[in-house]
Formats: C-alpha cells, sequence, structure tokens
C-alpha cells in the first residue's frame, strides 16, 4: 500500500485509470453492437445519451442559482432526434423553429421579467448543443456505410482524446489555456491529433478513404475533439464543478464522456457527405 504523497496521488490516478478501463470495456461492445443494429435502437440510445446529458448540463446550471426550464427543456430536446429518424435532416429548421416557440411560451406563461432573457437563452443552448449536434450521429448513420461511418467518429474521437491524456500526463510541460484547463497541455493536444490520425489509418481496415481523406479527418477530428472538450471544461468552471455527474466510474457524467463527439460528429457528417462520395468507396 503506497504510503507518501506522491505515490498516494500516483495510486489514486491508476484507479481511475482502472475505473475507466472496465467501463469502456463493458461499455464499448454494447455501443458497438447498438450502432450496428441501427433502427429504433439506435434512435432510443441517442435519446437516453442526450436526455441525461441535457439532465447533467441543466443541474449544473441549477448549482449557480440560474433556473433553465428542466423538463420542458428535455421534453423538446428529443423531439430533435425523433424528427430526425422520422423525416430526416430536413425536419430540422421546422423542429428548431418550434422549439424556440415553445420556450418562448414557457417564458411567457411564467408572467415574470426577471431573468427571462437567460431562462429562454440556457434552456436553448442545452437543446441547441447537445440534442441537436449529437443527433448528426443518428443523420449519419443514415447514410451509405451509416454503421461504420458511426463506429468509426467513435473509434477515433476517444482515442483521441485517450492519447491526450496518456501523452499530456507523461510528456505534458507547456499549458494549452490555463484559464479553461489547467490540466491540458499542448504536448497532450498534439498527442491527440497524432493519435486520431493513427485512428483513423487503422479505420482503413474498413474504410477505403483515399489516403488525403483519412489524414485531414484524423488532423480534424483529433483538433476538433480537444476543442469541444475544452468547451466542456470551460462551462464546468464558470458552474463551479468537476464533472457534471458520476453515472461512469471514472469518466464522470455522460456529457464529460461524449463531450468531444458533440463536436467531431457534425464535422465528420459534413466532412465525409460533401467531400468524399460514399459510393465509390464501399
Amino acid at each position: 500500500m503506497p504510503t507518501g504523497k506522491g505515490d498516494l496521488e500516483e495510486y489514486a490516478k491508476i484507479k481511475v485509470w482502472l475505473k475507466r478501463t472496465v467501463v469502456a470495456c463493458i461499455f464499448i461492445p454494447f455501443l458497438i453492437l447498438i450502432i450496428w443494429w441501427g433502427g429504433i435502437v439506435f434512435l432510443g440510445l441517442v435519446c437516453l445519451i442526450s436526455a441525461v446529458a441535457l439532465f447533467e448540463f441543466y443541474q449544473g446550471i441549477k448549482k449557480k442559482g440560474q433556473k433553465p426550464f428542466l423538463i420542458e427543456g428535455i421534453s423538446l430536446g428529443m423531439f430533435v432526434p425523433v424528427s430526425i429518424y422520422i423525416w430526416g435532416d430536413r425536419a430540422l429548421p421546422p423542429v428548431l423553429i418550434l422549439i424556440i416557440f415553445c420556450v418562448f411560451m414557457r417564458q411567457f406563461l411564467k408572467f415574470e421579467t426577471k431573468d427571462a432573457f437567460t431562462n429562454i437563452a440556457l434552456t436553448m443552448g442545452g437543446i441547441f448543443y447537445i440534442c441537436l449536434l449529437f443527433s448528426y450521429a443518428l443523420i449519419l448513420r443514415g447514410e451509405t456505410l451509416g454503421a461504420r461511418l458511426v463506429i468509426t467518429v467513435f473509434f477515433v474521437t476517444w482515442l483521441g482524446d485517450t492519447g491526450a491524456y496518456l501523452i499530456g500526463r507523461r510528456w505534458g510541460q507547456h499549458k494549452l489555456c490555463v484559464r479553461l484547463s489547467p490540466y491540458k497541455s499542448m504536448e497532450g493536444f498534439i498527442g491527440a491529433v497524432l493519435i486520431s490520425c493513427v485512428a483513423m489509418l487503422i479505420s482503413r481496415l474498413w474504410l477505403t478513404f483515399p489516403l488525403f481523406h483519412t489524414l485531414a479527418l484524423g488532423v480534424m477530428i483529433g483538433m476538433v475533439g480537444q476543442i469541444g472538450d475544452l468547451f466542456e471544461s470551460m462551462l464546468k468552471r464558470e458552474m463551479g464543478i468537476k464533472d457534471f455527474g458520476r453515472i461512469l466510474p471514472g469518466h464522470g457524467g455522460v456529457l464529460d464522456r461524449f463531450d468531444s463527439l458533440l463536436f467531431t460528429v457534425p464535422l465528420f457528417y459534413h466532412y465525409v457527405k460533401y467531400l468524399i462520395t460514399l459510393g465509390n468507396f464501399s
């Protein structure tokens, strides 16, 4: 059993890492199965992840004394993935307009002016940040090679995150952005990009994209994934919390685990849709 302060800190880090590994080994095969299955089962998973993450987001906001419309926000947020599943991405404009209208009406029916704009902005901000961005996983799943595409972006993003953590912990010397996250380093950021490129090269085993697009996606996913992580760190510092939840041992909350994907999935979808002709690589 470690006794010194340094030994105790190292032991605590190893313990957390073991928890993260065990949870990942249990969760990832289940996730791959659901993605491959697709259909309403995958919709259910997207809705569940979005609802829990949005709940964590609103709870974090409440700790700052703000009052977003929690029940209404989560209920309206579920319209985004459900409408995409039923009608495709063409449903997004009218659904988002409907959500904006409903949130404004909810505030209006309170017959109060105090914090009105803040309540509206925070409620809609959570819906757009979490439900809208993560629903791109459903849109991506509906494309040619959809299951392989979704698995790829999850695989590359999370491997990049792992690379950032391990490389930053081992060689991190230069702080990336102390005001947002005191523990992230430039070395970790570069590591995320390099590991993401390696992960994209591995993905050529099931997605035969041209080498240029493979490396370009690796670089962009590595960079954007870290930006997504920094954005969440900014939110947590503003809310005065360490993690958004504890539902995933060693990882924190659902939002802590999926923060990078909220940025990388839309990026991956638009790159693949507009810059790569999928029919040539099936």
